[in-house]
């Protein structure tokens, strides 16, 4: 079961706001959420190979580069909501440490 701290955890690390009646419905809300789950963990569950039909295979395609042209790659690049040259800019996510 969840306590409303471990929720007003959640909702910091999850940068939310809620209100206390939002907490209360939503302690109620994790808790059958949770009880469900415990109801799953205890189905005894047995997968029998034999009984697959047909091989499980993943299937894949080859890796082939294709040539562009070069009203594509504008047309591409004018989509993007910034570019730098012929390249889209992101926005940085990793630290350099």
């Amino acid at each position: 079961m969840i306590t409303e701290k471990e929720l007003e955890r959640l909702a910091i690390l999850a940068r939310i706001k809620l209100s206390e009646g939002d907490k209360k419905s939503l302690v109620k809300e994790f808790d059958s959420i949770l009880g469900y789950i415990d109801q799953l963990k205890k189905v005894e569950v047995s997968l029998d190979a034999s009984a697959r039909v047909g091989s499980v295979k993943n299937v894949t395609r080859p890796d082939v580069v294709e040539n562009t042209s070069r009203e594509d790659r504008e047309r591409l690049l004018n989509e993007a909501p910034d570019r730098q040259g012929d390249f889209i800019a992101v926005k940085k996510i990793l630290n350099n440490t």
